[in-house]
């Protein structure tokens, strides 16, 4: 007689309904390798944001890493507890960085399973630690409308001289 180990029961598809908060897997690429033969690293990435376009589903990911380096401080959601780290699937301390994201379609080849699942997904921020992410994506968000403002400011004054210098006031 057969006897499967694991259930039948087929998995959730992650890649139909993905969250803010969610905690997966993926091979996020490494920062300027200088021979560009290193190959991504399979590492734990948390995602900022769900963006559709049309039947296309995007997120935004924040690359995790268990270093405690002195980068990037302000803008890193660090999972430390042990609660915390058991309910986003990680098994030591990690820090996602913010700062270094990327935006890839939840199809994308970079997911990557652990063994025996369907699925790229580790597990979910907690609610302080989804109110932390917040921040940051607020933060983001800011800085991001304020350089907008600033290039719109410059267009509009690269415009008025060069009406400037036709004479035209």
């Amino acid at each position: 007689m057969f006897h499967q180990p694991k259930p039948l029961v087929p998995a959730p598809d992650w890649a139909a309904n993905p969250q803010r908060g969610d905690v997966v897997l993926f091979r996020f690429p490494v920062a300027d390798s200088a021979d560009h033969k290193e190959q991504p690293k399979r590492r734990p990435s948390l995602v900022l944001d769900v963006r559709k376009r049309g039947a296309d589903c995007f997120v935004e990911l924040a690359y995790g890493t268990s270093s405690d380096g002195r980068a990037n401080r302000g803008y890193e959601v660090s999972v430390k507890q042990p609660k915390s780290r058991a309910r986003a699937g990680l098994n030591k301390p990690t820090r996602f960085v913010c700062a270094r994201r990327i935006i890839v379609n939840v199809n994308s080849s970079g997911f990557h399973c652990p063994d025996g699942t369907t699925s790229p997904l580790l597990g979910r921020l907690d609610e302080a630690l989804m109110e932390r992410m917040n921040a940051i994506r607020a933060r983001l968000q800011a800085e991001a409308d304020i350089a907008a403002h600033y290039r719109e400011e410059r267009r509009q004054e690269q415009a008025r001289w060069a009406r400037e210098d036709r004479g035209f006031r």
